[in-house]
This record gives structure tokens, C-alpha cells and sequence, in this order.
């Protein structure tokens, strides 16, 4: 009775973990767009992914606010454009840039370009968060909005997310076509990614944060105190003692040998000793060709809390 009532417990949790793979390969994929004056740099972007055999089931638009212009003009065009998929059925939802409730007309400003970052981070974090895949194409739009949804794919990206950009020319570029016709001049180019959370798995733990101005802040926190650390094994680890003392006295003063010299009763040559030894270690700590006396106090310059003015002592003796 007892070994049943195990194995029954045992199929449960592997139809569980099965359950649970199954749902992480069927991760719904859905596309983040922003907009500019031209609604086919969307449309063109689906169709083709489509065609990869890519099964978008949402479209996420990010767009400014500007009656009477070309970007509302684009809107409409777009919003009537989501009636063309039909088979399977796709949702189009807009969201429009804006801080307070005042939406934002343009991008060229400190304040759009943060809500920029803020909108598509929170789109892209909302995504991840329901287990989607995200595809993110930033062709359309200002340069503003391509740089900002850049460093949200970095700081938010999975393996298995995608950034894009449109390339298109000719009769496509000129008719306003919203849907590539065969020998269009038209292609998406993937834009590699360097994800965050493959260079310091810490990163991951932040992701939670709503606000991506806060979790910047919050890393840059994480590698200042990653960076101290660092050089504290550095110095405590792998310098010896007198190493360690003559280093101290010049990155905290930037004295000429000499000047060590006397101050620590020691020679001069025992002092140049001392801080070749220090170079080599911290070429082999921080994986450089070589270190100078210049480098070796700039790594250190943070630990020591101090930052040196220009000082005619800072050349070798």
C-alpha cells in the first residue's frame, strides 16, 4: 500500500514537471512594436514573422500622441489594419507614451525618453512575467525610441526573446502598402542582444523592480559593491603584506618611489619591487595584457575612496 501510494505521489510530481515543460515550450509569442508616421513598419514586421512560422498572438503598440499629424494618421491606419488578421485572430493594443496623463507629442525630451524606457520595460516585464516570448522591433519611431527599447531588451531579455529592425526599399517603401507582396524589398534583421542576466546572474533578482530607472540604480548599487569586493580579494588575497602597504601609500597619495621609500623606511628599490609584483598580480587578477602604475592606481582609486588630482608624482621614480 505504501510503495503505491509512492508511486502515486511520484507520477504526480513527473506529470507536474512534464506539465510544466510542456507550458514553458508553448510560450505564447507576442510582438511589441514602436510607431512612428509609417503603420507598415508594424504590419510588414507581423506578416513577416508570420511567414517564419512565428504564431504572434498579441500585438503591443508604442506610440506618441499628436492630433493632426502623421503619427495619427498611422494610428487609424493601424488600428484598422488589426481587422485583416482574422485567421488565427491577433489582439492589437495601443499604449500611448505619456507621464501623469499628459501624454507626450514627441520623444526629443528628457522626460519622453524616460517614459520611453518605462513603457517598453513595463511591456516587455509584463510579457515575461505571463510567460511569453517577446519580440521586440524597433524600427518605427524616432532613434529615441530604438536606443531605449534597445536597453530594455538587455536588461529584461530571456534566451529565447528577439529584437528586430525592418529593412525596406523601393515600390514597398514608396506604395505605403501595409502588407509585403512577393519580391517586395522588405526583410527584419535580428539585432543581436547582450542580456544582462547572462553577465551578472544577480541582475535576475532586480527584475522584479516596476521601475527601470530604480533598477538601474539598484545594479549600478550591485556592481559598485561587486567592484569593492573584487578589489578586496585582490588586495587582501593575493598581495602580500608589503605589498599590500606600498600600494596603499601610493594610490592614497600618489608619491614617487622615493617618496614611499622614506616614508615606509625602506628603499627605493625594495619599493619598485613591490609595485612590479603588484602589476603582474593584477594583470593576472583582472585578466589584462599589463598593468602600469597609472592603471594600477585607477582599479584601486574606488577602494581606497580616494580620487587624485593631477600630481607630477604620479610617474615611476
Amino acid at each position: 500500500m505504501k510503495s503505491l501510494v509512492q508511486s502515486n505521489q511520484f507520477g504526480a510530481l513527473f506529470s507536474n514537471l512534464i506539465d510544466s515543460k510542456s507550458a514553458m515550450l508553448r510560450q505564447t509569442p507576442i510582438l511589441i512594436a514602436t510607431l512612428g508616421s509609417e503603420p507598415q513598419v508594424v504590419t510588414a514586421g507581423l506578416d513577416l514573422l508570420r511567414a517564419e512560422g512565428i504564431g504572434i498572438e498579441r500585438v503591443e503598440v508604442v506610440h506618441t500622441t499628436a492630433p493632426g499629424t502623421p503619427i495619427e494618421d498611422a494610428l487609424v491606419r493601424l488600428k484598422a489594419a488589426a481587422a485583416d488578421y482574422t485567421k488565427p485572430s491577433i489582439s492589437f493594443n495601443f499604449f500611448a507614451l505619456e507621464e501623469n496623463g499628459k501624454p507626450f507629442a514627441d520623444t526629443e525630451s528628457r522626460a519622453a525618453g524616460e517614459a520611453v524606457l518605462r513603457l517598453i520595460y513595463q511591456r516587455i516585464a509584463h510579457a515575461k512575467s505571463s510567460g511569453e516570448t517577446v519580440h521586440l522591433l524597433i524600427a518605427g519611431g524616432r532613434k529615441t525610441m530604438s536606443i531605449y527599447g534597445m536597453v530594455a531588451a538587455q536588461m529584461l531579455f530571456d534566451e529565447e526573446d528577439r529584437l528586430w529592425h525592418l529593412y525596406s526599399a523601393g515600390d514597398f517603401l514608396t506604395s505605403k502598402r501595409l502588407h509585403p507582396q512577393p519580391g517586395d524589398a522588405v526583410q527584419l534583421a535580428p539585432i543581436p542582444v547582450v542580456r544582462w542576466g547572462e553577465l551578472s546572474p544577480a541582475w535576475l533578482s532586480l527584475r522584479n523592480i516596476a521601475d527601470p530607472w530604480a533598477a538601474l540604480e539598484a545594479i549600478r548599487r550591485l556592481q559598485l559593491e561587486r567592484r569593492r569586493e573584487d578589489m578586496h580579494n585582490f588586495l587582501m588575497g593575493t598581495l602580500t603584506p608589503a605589498e599590500r602597504q606600498v600600494v596603499e601609500m601610493l594610490v592614497t597619495t600618489g608619491w614617487s618611489d622615493r617618496e614611499i621609500a622614506a616614508h615606509l623606511h625602506l628603499s627605493p628599490r625594495t619599493v619598485e619591487q613591490h609595485l612590479r609584483a603588484a602589476y603582474s598580480k593584477a594583470a593576472v587578477h583582472w585578466e589584462m595584457d599589463s598593468v602600469n602604475r597609472t592603471q594600477l592606481v585607477a582599479l584601486l582609486q574606488l577602494y581606497f575612496g580616494t580620487k587624485l588630482g593631477e600630481n607630477p608624482h604620479d610617474n615611476p621614480a
